[in-house]
Formats: C-alpha cells, structure tokens, sequence
C-alpha cells in the first residue's frame, strides 16, 4: 500500500512538472510565433490578423473620423502581460480607470472578425441606409505594422435583435454579424469605466471622517502623527489594544468596542456601483454633490476611500443614491440602502457608551456598595456588601500593590477586575428622570487628584438597571446581569 502511495504521488508530481513546463513555454512565446486564431465552422471568415500587428484602432462615426483612438501602452510595440495579453489604452479616455478587458472586446473585431452568415452577396445595387450603413453608425479601423488596414462597417441591429448588419471594406457583401460582437464595437466610454471601488476594511481603519449634510462631522482616528493623544489614552491600556478615538463632535472618547463600529459600517464594505451617471459632469448640483448628503473617508495602512454621496432617486421600488470617488470625476449610480445607516448615524451610536471612561493611573481607589435582599428563616432583610479595591501605585513607575478589603491580591487580578468594571456599557437611552429609591449598586471611582466619579444603580425592571452618574438624571440602562457579575469582587479575596 504504501509503494502504491509513493507511485501515485511520484505520477502526480511528474505530470504536474510537465503541464507547468508546457504553459510557461507557451507564455513564453508571446506573440512572436503567435498564428491566427481558427475560424470555427458554420461562420463566415471576414477578418483574421495576429493582434500583435496592429499599431492602432481608429473609430469613425458616420463617416468623419471619431475624436477616439486606441494605442497600446508602448510605444511602438504591444506590450504583452505575463498571461501572453496585450494590453490597450483609451485616448478618450485619458486618466479614466477602464475595465481592460472591455477595452480589448471593443477593439478586437478589427483584426479578427466572423460573420454567423451572408444577408446579401452584393450590395452594389442596394440602398445602403436600409441596412444603416449609409453612413455607418460606427466605422472602427484597424492599422497594423505593414501599413496595412482593416476597416468594417457596422450598420443597424436587425429586426430580431440577433445581429448587426455590417461589412468590411474591399468586399461588396453585407453580413450579419452576433449582436454581441455589435454591443462590442459601440461600448462607449461610460460603459467601460471600471466600477470597482477600493476594499473597505473597517477593522484596518486609522482615520475616520463621517460628514452629514448639517451636522458637525465625526471624526476618529488613531493617536499619532495627525492627532494629538486621547486626554482618556491611559483608558487604551485597560481595554487593551490599540483603538480608535473620537476628536469630534466629543473629543477624546476612546472607542473599545467594534461591535459599534461594524454595526455601523459594514454596510460600507459591501457598497458596490451599478452604473455611470455622468461621465464628466457640468453641474453637480445636478445630483445633490455639490453639498454632499454624506462625506465619507476611511483611511487604512494601505489606501484611502474618500466618497460623496448625493440625492438619493427610486425605480420602480428599489431606492438608489448618487455617489463620486473623490479621485475621480465620475458620478456614479449604487443601491441607498449601504450609506442609509451612516447617514442616520449620531455621535453616540459610535462611543462605547462607556460609563465611567476613567483610566487605572488617575484611581487611588474604587469601591463598590452592593445592596440585596435576603430571606432567611422567615425574616426579610437587606444585606450590604463593600469593597474597597486600593491600587496603591508605586511611585515613579507604573506598578501597583493593590488591596482588596485590606486584603494584598494579584495586581492582574486588580487590573482585570478594574477593566471589567470600566467595560460596562450603556445598552439604550431611556426617558430621563431622577432615581428616588436606594441604589441597587453603587460604584465610585476615588481619583488621585481627590475628584470622585460616582455610579448609581437603580432598578428599571427584571433585565436592566437604570444609571445615575454624579447624582444626575437617569438617561440610559444597562444590563443587570453584567452588573452583578462584574461587580462581584469578592471572588478575588484570598
């Protein structure tokens, strides 16, 4: 069995070797001893030269010259990708972003063409505008490196949508050639513009800039060149990790939680264009770009995407918005729904919803006030419990030797409890009011400069507590079940 193994591999390995040598000697040729492609049966041969002939391709339309022209990328000679392909440019198309290959299906009918059949053998005696190539609706030339040419003429689209009418200089019959091939020759320069947009990864981001129409921009970025450090930056050792920080609207609120971010942006990555709007607008004004209804830039380690999206317009039932890469002068058309969320979003919806964004090196101390009621032997209680967690730094250095209830623990355990602590979030907004009852939990943060930050705990209903900071309103909820679970410290005694 195993000889059987080592012979199927050693067979594998060979023919492997063999169809890898055969595909890059191929390659290899290029188009030096290229030969001209096989006319397939049941067509008509009109045209066939070697691509690598041809110098360029003009395209005329009713019978004056286009201002279009297509040139390889050298400047005598094809130049050939490592696939063997030549490559073509679009003169009016010039600092546009093609889809190269769109490009090459427009020019290649011109030195290799086949008509599906003959519509008339001789159409000396025929009215050519019947078949609408009196004049052309296009005329595409093919120049080739002997000072030769080929030149067809492609008429109008015949009754059952299937062909073009079309016909080749130096031969008195008319063809009929695929609609496809027809679709081809008359790509204008709209329809080759490469819809493809930079990839958006918003867990790369190092800049973000949310700009709505009348509101104030969101911006966040990395600490660093372009951005002062976070006033909270010691938070970022807490969390752990390197992270995103709000400078505007809020400034400085670092942001730890990417759900927040991925909710909201996801829809950005997946953004996709369907079309061209306007190739070079006038006006655009025209599509609500010149006061965009979004800004929207994200830069990454390996590249910027800047966008501006404009009016959003319906067909039918779907809705659809107007949008421009900021490096290009195109206005595109792509589906409302992706920027929708990013144009609905707040400030708020961004930040951790963090509770007390305080950082372990401004603390002296936090201590934590649980309140619960106990039924024992027939006799309902309320039982307290403290805790007094002391960080006890060490000067001139950033270690601690914390306590807890007078107790020395771990200071890991110490740093992990504190971020637990700092984790909680705010899970939605409620109507504000003032908490009249005794505090569920109470939470307060010592801070070296003597300050305190105080966080109260009420009860909302069976899943969440309402939150007090400082005494003031009640604005939002979180979870009561994060809360007990966080705060049960005692788990950290020896």
């Amino acid at each position: 069995m195993k000889a059987q193994k080592i012979l199927t591999l050693s067979t594998t390995v060979f023919i492997t070797v063999v169809l890898a040598v055969l595909y890059f000697w191929q390659i290899g040729r290029g188009f030096d001893e290229a030969e001209p492609e096989e006319i397939p049966s049941g067509t008509v041969g009109l045209l066939n030269r070697d691509e690598s002939e041809v110098v360029e391709v003009v395209f005329y339309r009713g019978g004056e010259q286009m201002n279009e022209r297509m040139y390889e990328r050298t400047y005598a000679r094809p130049f050939t990708d490592r696939f063997g392909m030549l490559q073509w440019s679009y003169s009016a198309a010039t600092g546009f972003d093609l889809r190269v290959h769109m490009v090459r299906d427009k020019v290649r009918p011109t030195w290799i063409l086949t008509a599906s059949d003959t519509a008339h053998e001789n159409a000396a005696d025929l009215d050519l505008a019947d078949f609408g190539l009196a004049p052309p609706a296009l005329t595409a030339e093919a120049i080739f490196y002997d000072d030769t040419r080929n030149r067809i003429h492609l008429g109008s689209r015949t009754a059952d949508l299937q062909f073009y009418f079309a016909m080749v200089e130096g031969d008195p019959a008319i063809y009929l050639i695929n609609a496809v091939l027809g679709e081809r020759l008359l790509y204008t320069v709209g329809d080759m513009i490469d819809l493809s947009l930079p990839a958006m990864d918003i867990s790369e981001a190092e800049y973000i800039r949310i700009a709505v129409r009348g509101a104030e921009p969101i911006v966040l970025g990395l600490a660093g060149a372009d951005f002062p450090p976070s006033p909270l930056a010691g938070i970022m050792e807490e969390v752990g990790g390197e992270h995103l920080i709000m400078y505007a609207p809020i400034y400085g609120i670092p942001l730890s939680h990417s759900r927040f971010l991925e909710r909201i942006f996801d829809p950005m990555e997946s953004l996709r264009l369907r079309e061209v709007a306007a190739l070079v607008p006038d006006d655009l004004a025209d599509f609500g770009l010149d006061d965009p209804a979004l800004e929207f830039i994200l830069r990454t380690p390996d590249r910027e995407t800047h966008l501006k999206f404009g009016d959003t317009f319906s067909r039918g039932v779907a809705d659809f918005i107007y949008v421009m890469e900021a490096s290009r002068p195109h206005v595109f058309i792509a589906d409302a729904a992706n920027p929708a969320t990013v144009i609905a979003t707040e400030p708020m919806q961004i930040v951790d919803r963090a509770l007390a964004l305080v950082s372990i090196a401004d603390i002296e101390r936090v201590t934590v006030r649980m309140t619960d009621r106990v039924t024992d032997h027939m006799t309902d209680r309320v039982a307290v419990s403290e805790y007094e967690l002391i960080f006890n730094h060490i000067p001139d250095t950033s270690e601690i030797a914390p306590t807890l209830n007078g107790y020395p623990i771990d200071p890991d355990d110490a740093r992990h409890a504190f971020r637990l602590i700092i984790g909680l979030i705010a899970d939605a907004d409620i109507e504000p009011f003032i908490p009249t009852s005794e505090p569920y939990r109470t939470i307060t943060h010592h801070h070296i400069d003597g300050t305190t930050t105080e966080l109260r705990f009420f009860d909302y209903n069976a899943n969440f507590l309402a939150v007090s900071i400082n005494g003031g309103e009640a604005v939002f909820v979180t979870s009561r079940l994060a809360v007990d679970r966080i705060l049960n410290l005692g788990i950290f005694l020896p």
